[in-house]
């Protein structure tokens, strides 16, 4: 009897120490924030923070002036959802004339789609959407090491690293580079990155101007975001690192795509013209598309955008007016004032 009732005062001792050592571990976790930062950073090295709501009216606007429009097929890029940014469509004004839907193409971007059997002559017809995208800002990884190239990329990742429209991946100009940053030894990819990354603002004066190609804006060491975002994107692949350009209105900046680890693939965003940020964004306005590339059934070439396009039947004899088109994408309320993400590039 007295040796049952040791056993069982040393089992609760046991499980006493053991609640403590429970409890401690649990108090320990609690007080120290950063351990529990470090845990979350090494499931996923991407935070999507302070999320903002921006409403988008998207659309089109048709005068068919002195002739009936038939069998008219309009296309216009549209929001979708990424990681960073969630859509909600919340109002339709579309007339009866018109039947609308959604094109999903690959690489997960979306087009507006709308078709009309006859627009009358001498009318205006006006068809939109109003979205409200909900759009986080992106925080990248303060540990970096263990980033690498993806060793077997899937064929959505293997779509940008080749050559795009006004992209020469493959020129002389841009491995002769690529060479040069290697030939400095970075220790780590996302440093080699990073160092073609800064050759890039360090080397290209901000200039607005007409588009041009990276050749073009290489050899010249001008151009805007779109010649800056290009450039990057194209010494990126150059060195078998996927990358591509992200447009939002008025804007682009690129992305370029890691593995972890695990194999575990993300795309890091930075920002070529503007404010520096490299593996983070803090743009709140909407994306409209990710990518530079793209092939749609009503055009025969690729593509560098998702671009407008309104086709009708009828063929307009000599001196008739022909019909008007405007696009619509148009931000609302406070989204409407906010200055060109890359106001200021200039001075960087």
């Amino acid at each position: 009897m007295f040796e049952l009732l040791t056993v069982r005062i040393f089992a609760a001792i046991v499980l006493l120490d053991c609640f403590h050592v429970s409890v401690g571990c649990a108090q320990d976790a609690k007080d120290n924030p950063q351990e529990k930062a470090d845990k979350a950073e090494a499931i996923q090295p991407l935070q999507y923070v302070a999320p903002k709501q921006i409403e988008m009216l998207i659309g089109v606007r048709l005068s068919p002036a002195d002739l009936n429009m038939v069998s008219t097929i309009v296309t216009t890029v549209f929001p979708a959802e990424w990681p960073e940014q969630k859509v909600e469509v919340v109002e339709v004004s579309v007339p009866p004339a018109f039947q609308h839907g959604f094109r999903d193409l690959p690489g997960g971007n979306k087009q507006l789609l709308l078709q009309a059997a006859v627009l009358p002559a001498r009318s205006t017809v006006e068809a939109t959407i109003k979205v409200r995208v909900e759009k986080s800002q992106i925080v990248g990884p303060t540990e970096t090491d263990q980033f690498v190239r993806p060793k077997r990329p899937g064929r959505d990742v293997k779509n940008y690293l080749g050559n795009s429209p006004f992209i020469e991946a493959t020129s002389t100009e841009v491995k002769k580079i690529v060479r040069e940053i290697d030939a400095k030894e970075p220790e780590t990819e996302w440093k080699r990155i990073e160092m073609l990354y800064d050759w890039v603002r360090d080397k290209i004066v901000y200039t607005r101007g007409d588009l041009k190609s990276v050749k073009q804006a290489i050899k010249d060491k001008t151009g805007d975001c779109e010649e800056m975002t290009s450039t990057f994107v194209a010494l990126c692949r150059a060195a078998d690192v996927p990358a591509r350009c992200v447009w939002i209105p008025g804007h682009c900046y690129p992305e370029f795509y890691l593995e972890d680890a695990e194999g575990n693939g993300y795309w890091f965003p930075c920002q070529a013209a503007g404010t520096r940020n490299f593996g983070s964004m803090p743009d709140h306005l909407p994306i409209l598309q990710k990518g530079d590339r793209f092939k749609v059934p009503e055009d025969k070439d690729l593509l560098r955008y998702l671009n407008d396009f309104v086709k009708s039947e009828e063929r307009y004899p000599l001196g008739a007016a022909k019909p008007k088109v405007e696009f619509i994408r148009t931000l609302l309320g406070d989204a409407a004032k906010l200055p060109p993400p890359d106001q200021g590039a200039e001075k960087r």
